[in-house]
């Protein structure tokens, strides 16, 4: 099935090779070829015109997943796209796998430490859960994997200034 691995675009494959490294059957959405005047055009064709991967998995037996996936930018419109689309959630998982990609960097809400924020990593959305994301539901990619999730410095304390003698301003009345 090696070469199955590489059907889709780069975020689904993706998280069609993690689905598989746990023990999934996963089909992907067929692309096919148009020709659009002068050039090709490679379009996906959903299944249902809604989701990019169907996975299941026999030992242990485990319900369907119908993934959708998408990067964090874009989760509103996916969510929107899936969820008018009827599936038994007894017999069915819907998820939305959102890439979240880049370079570590900073946190700047903190002033007084340094935070990294996490990258490389799907966040999993559910249906059942009213998409609502949660820190446990995701799955690290690459690196990320080894790097702690969230890694806090603390900052030096600053050294106190000398104080500065000023001269009490005047205040001039206006006439």
């Amino acid at each position: 099935m090696a070469g199955t691995v590489s059907k889709g675009n780069r975020l689904q494959v993706m998280a069609r090779k993690e689905l598989e490294k746990q023990g999934y059957l996963v089909h992907t959405a067929v692309r096919s070829v148009q020709k659009r005047g002068p050039i090709w055009i490679s379009q996906t064709t959903d299944i249902f015109n809604a989701f990019d991967l169907i996975a299941t998995r026999m030992d242990p037996p485990q319900p369907l997943r119908f993934i959708q996936v998408t990067t964090i930018d874009h989760v509103s419109e996916r969510v929107k796209k899936v969820d008018p689309i009827p599936v038994n959630p007894g017999l069915a998982s819907v998820e939305i796998w959102a890439y979240v990609g880049g370079k570590k960097r900073l946190d700047r809400r903190y002033r007084d430490r340094k935070v990294w924020l996490a990258r490389n990593y799907f966040q999993m959305y559910f249906k059942v859960r009213n998409w609502e994301p949660d820190q446990r539901d995701r799955i690290a990619m690459g690196e990320s994997v080894a790097i702690p999730e969230v890694r806090i410095e603390t900052k030096r304390a600053a050294t106190p200034l000398t104080t500065v003698i000023r001269r009490q301003r005047r205040i001039v009345p206006k006439g």
